[in-house]
């Protein structure tokens, strides 16, 4: 049976990520990423969007855990393992090379005013790591999600395998309340090392409690029982967090960890339940879409670069920038998935499976 509410959360979470990362170019951050153009900011883009958005990649990890165990009772743990290298290793690689270049190109032009060609630009981008800057030398940028994946789905290989030989479920996860505790491990992993901002650790933790989510109906039915309790704490949780954003900014102290995490792990609860409730059923468009997001995940933050780069050029504030960004990559996104689908070393670039060959005809006697 296929669970269509993981489908049409991830795809969610594709499509958020053009309105998240265009509000990116209009939110007031002092920790901000130096490829994103800048143009007025604005507290839409910073609070409503950038500020309320914390849950989209746990739950991209999360997500992509219960797919893993899906996965895994089809497949042997050699196959897993070649698969994830063609859909996830392969893409990296590709995507750094070739698709994460222009944002710095753009970036480069937009900042600094850099006036050479773009072949100019690749010459240095790729050989000169002298004073290392995501700017001007090679960047992994948004590709970060792909190598955390591919890193935890290798590494706990050998764990995911026996679980699903075994047939194993964690009993405690079927209660809710014991479910909802589980923050308390994302919390203390919140406390390992993060280079860059980015917790391979705390990702690994959501991808793991996905994973182990999807090992039995039951723990998903208790979700869904209690969705509305999870949504309540968060939608407060979620107002707190916007709010300690506004006046003080975001905290990252123990005490703010602890309260933080509950939160996070809230929404992504509610996420499940209301997800479990209300699109377990097949859509055109999410069909549609479950076979081009990963293509359009890859190119995505490249046309919004682009796009913002002459966007500015004619106006830099208000809603119709915002739009034209967003829609316009979204738009190139997906002509770019159609562009590439129907070739085959093509769609192992963007980790695609080959498409399948059509059936021979029968001749005529």
């Amino acid at each position: 049976m296929r669970h269509h509410y993981v489908d049409w959360i991830r795809n969610l979470c594709i499509l958020f990520l053009f309105a998240f990362h265009t509000a990116r170019f209009f939110n007031a951050d002092a920790t901000e990423t130096s490829f994103y153009l800048k143009g007025v900011e604005n507290a839409f883009s910073t609070y409503l969007v950038y500020a309320s958005s914390f849950w989209f990649t746990p739950l991209l990890f999360l997500i992509s855990g219960m797919s893993a165990h899906f996965v895994l009772k089809r497949r042997s743990a050699g196959a897993f393992a070649r698969e994830r290298t063609m859909r996830l290793a392969v893409p990296f690689v590709f995507g750094c090379l070739v698709i994460v270049p222009p944002q710095s190109y753009y970036a480069l032009r937009f900042h600094e005013g850099y006036e050479g060609s773009y072949w100019d630009f690749l010459g240095a981008y790729f050989t000169d790591f002298s004073d290392w800057d995501p700017l001007t030398s090679l960047s992994p940028a948004h590709l970060w999600f792909i190598a955390f994946l591919f890193a935890m789905s290798v590494a706990a290989l050998p764990l995911l395998r026996w679980t699903v030989r075994r047939g194993y479920s964690p009993k405690w996860m079927r209660d809710p309340r014991l479910l909802f505790l589980a923050c308390a491990g994302l919390a203390l992993l919140s406390l390992l090392p993060a280079p860059g901002g980015k917790s391979l650790f705390v990702s690994a933790g959501y991808f793991l409690l996905g994973f182990f989510i999807a090992t039995d109906d039951a723990i998903t039915e208790g979700i869904e029982r209690n969705r509305h309790v999870f949504g309540l704490i968060a939608l407060a949780g979620t107002a707190a967090i916007v709010a300690e954003e506004a006046t003080v900014g975001r905290k990252s102290d123990l005490l703010s960890v602890l309260w933080h995490h509950p939160v996070y792990w809230a929404v992504l609860l509610a996420f499940l339940g209301y997800g479990r409730r209300h699109l377990n059923r097949p859509n055109a468009f999410i069909t549609y879409l479950t076979r081009a997001s990963f293509p359009v995940y890859i190119v995505h933050q490249t046309y919004l670069v682009a796009a913002a780069y002459y966007v500015f050029r004619v106006s830099d504030h208000g809603v119709l920038p915002y739009l034209a960004i967003a829609l316009g990559a979204f738009a190139l996104s997906i002509a770019t998935y159609e562009a590439n689908r129907r070739w085959n070393p093509a769609r192992a670039l963007f980790g695609l499976r080959s498409a399948p060959r059509p059936a021979p005809v029968a001749s005529r006697r």
